[in-house]
């Protein structure tokens, strides 16, 4: 059976559970009934947008492992648990930011609940459940990222035409995704077109080449080998009497070959950055997955370094390596939605300390880019630079430079 998102969501919806939702938050069960698809198509839809790039769907299998949805338990949450609501709460923050608000008054009004907080509650119940479907399916069909992320583009046309009126707009998905699509239908044509028109003027020297190569070859056959000959001849005579110094000449070269030994500066590893509000000589923990950053943060720890974070040498770019990194700690924060963060830039010392400086900001800026693509609010995400103020190690070593270039997270609230 084709896999379908909005019904294998609804099925977990029971008659019994509808009518226990709808004594909790004061609403007709049937009215539930009603606004459920469009709950699962916004929540779905949203998640679906966001598997839709390589690297989105690495992040969300990430989530979806750590959050335990591809465990034994995947797809048998208790809905109507405290814990799944809260969970739910988070999700919801992080795949809409400050869009919520408009996102459940829009769901609200289009189903006409009594209650302005029905829609948020019902979409908090709805997220956890998608997860579960979907982290099962990945886990029974043992789907890798790439499968993930063609599971959720063959939902995408089911999930858009299932949003109620308006919420389309507000969540950037559905109508105007289709309206792009005419454009790149001719833009395909146009560059289909260029490589018949090069493979057709090739082929026109091809087939002359020949016609120009075959007549020199019958008119100078007659004097080609005499000429020939003699041109061996001469080159015999003019060498006959330096055999002796093409070997002082090859002397000669031997010694200016040592100086390729020198280029020992490139073996420098790519700049990896962790960075938060320690001091000098003073390492914070190191969070190498979720389960370290979440014990950092409830641990009462000041700062902790975010390891596997890289950047292509001297610049503030992140490198694809970095994005399950980030993707962990967006993870972590989503289930902390109180929670407020710093990511504060740190370099070696070499170069200028003016350009650290500049440089360490830059690249605690791109962390921070990542968590809000990553549906982190801006809000909750501040940056900072120390550049090379603040080393762990000694500069002079490449190990200690290695460890002095860092992001590290200091934690604001939790």
């Amino acid at each position: 059976m084709a896999f379908n998102l909005i019904d294998m969501v609804r099925e977990r919806f029971t008659g019994n559970v509808m009518q226990q939702m709808g004594s909790a938050m004061g609403e007709d069960p049937s009215t539930l009934g009603k606004a459920l698809p469009g709950a699962i198509a916004a929540v779905g839809g949203s998640v679906a947008e966001r598997g839709s790039t390589e690297a989105g769907a690495q992040r969300l299998m990430s989530q979806l492992n750590e959050g335990g949805f591809t465990g034994p338990n995947a797809g048998k949450e208790d809905i109507l648990s405290a814990d799944t609501e809260e969970k739910g709460q988070g999700m919801l923050s992080g795949l809409f930011g400050d869009k919520l608000g408009s996102i459940t008054s829009a769901l609200g009004r289009s189903s006409g609940f009594s209650n302005s907080k029905s829609a948020g509650g019902m979409m908090a119940l709805v997220a956890p459940v998608i997860m579960g479907v979907i982290g099962k399916h990945v886990r029974d069909n043992r789907m890798g990222a790439a499968g993930l992320g063609q599971l959720l583009g063959s939902q995408k046309s089911l999930l858009s035409s299932a949003l109620p009126a308006g919420l389309g707009s507000i969540l950037g998905i559905g109508g105007a995704a289709a309206a792009v699509g005419p454009r790149v239908v001719e833009e395909v044509h146009e560059t289909r077109a260029i490589p018949t028109v090069e493979t057709v003027r090739r082929q026109q020297p091809i087939e002359r080449a020949p016609v120009h190569h075959a007549e020199p070859k019958k008119r100078n056959l007659s004097w080609v080998i005499p000429v020939a000959l003699l041109a061996l001849l001469a080159g015999w005579f003019l060498t006959r009497g330096r055999r002796s110094e093409p070997r002082r000449e090859q002397a000669a070269v031997t010694e200016p070959a040592r100086p390729q030994a020198q280029p020992q500066p490139q073996q420098r590893p790519t700049d990896t950055g962790v960075g938060g509000g320690g001091t000098a000589g003073t390492t914070p923990p190191v969070a190498r997955d979720a389960q370290g950053m979440r014990q950092a943060i409830d641990s009462g720890a000041r700062s902790f370094i975010l390891a596997g974070v890289a950047f292509e040498e001297g610049s503030a770019t992140l490198t694809p390596q970095s994005d399950a990194s980030v993707g962990q700690l967006a993870s972590v924060l989503r289930e902390k939605p109180n929670s407020r963060v710093r990511i504060t830039g740190h370099t070696d010392a070499t170069g200028d300390a003016t350009v650290n400086s500049q440089l360490a900001k830059r690249r605690a800026e791109a962390v921070r880019s990542a968590l809000v693509d990553d549906g982190i609010s801006a809000n909750r995400v501040d940056v900072a630079a120390v550049g090379a103020a603040q080393p762990l190690a000694p500069n002079t070593t490449t190990e200690g430079r290695d460890m002095n270039r860092r992001i590290e997270v200091q934690v604001l609230s939790r």
